[in-house]
């Protein structure tokens, strides 16, 4: 099977809609083949998602790494109006499902949407860096997104990412451990733990 990580050129008949209700909102979101999670949004972003609704005030500069076709980034700049938001993802057709995607939620605080392998086109640091880290990338690419994320942080900026305790919430846990200044487990919600690591 094709990863969703992987460029494949689509046809028309490859795209759809999909939505969800975060709050008392419904939104609305194109996917397509090949995607991650392209036929409902996952549920590790939906506990990642509803868990920062609840525990956090975005503020400043967020990003949301390997974005997908927009979910959290869209639904977390709607919630936090007053933070600018920049979106990135390796795969271009993630990076257009995530620019029409904000257009048909209205959504005006992203300020840029763009095609990055890991941090590589990431210019800027932020406040928060909030993501899903694919699993699915192997071991190196989860590290790369997760350490990486000290270096692309404002002093006291925040990681907040979602991952399964299957897929090692522990072992991550403690490597943030060894360079953040704190790790904690802002939720554990059927096998999946959100983490913040504060810089």
């Amino acid at each position: 099977m094709e990863h969703y990580f992987i460029e494949k050129e689509h046809s028309a008949s490859d795209f759809f809609e999909i939505s969800q209700k975060f709050l008392d909102k419904i939104y609305y979101f194109k996917s397509c083949d090949n995607i991650f999670s392209k036929d409902s949004v996952d549920y590790g972003s939906y506990v990642l998602v509803n868990t920062v609704l609840k525990t956090e005030k975005l503020t400043g500069k967020v990003l949301d790494i390997g974005c997908g076709y927009g979910v959290i980034g869209i639904v977390l700049a709607d919630n936090n109006k007053t933070a600018s938001f920049v979106l990135a993802d390796v795969n271009q057709t993630a990076v257009d499902l995530s620019v029409q995607n904000a257009k048909k939620n209205d959504i005006k605080n992203i300020v840029s949407i763009v095609k990055s392998d890991c941090y590589q086109n990431i210019a800027d640091t932020f406040d928060f860096i909030v993501t899903n880290p694919p699993i699915r990338a192997g071991k190196q690419t989860l590290l790369n997104i997760l350490l990486g994320a000290y270096d692309k942080l404002n002093d006291n900026g925040s990681l907040i990412f979602v991952i399964k305790k299957k897929h090692g919430a522990d072992s991550v846990k403690n490597k943030l451990a060894e360079i953040f200044k704190r790790v904690e487990v802002l939720k554990r919600d059927k096998g999946y733990y959100i983490l913040k690591a504060i810089k």
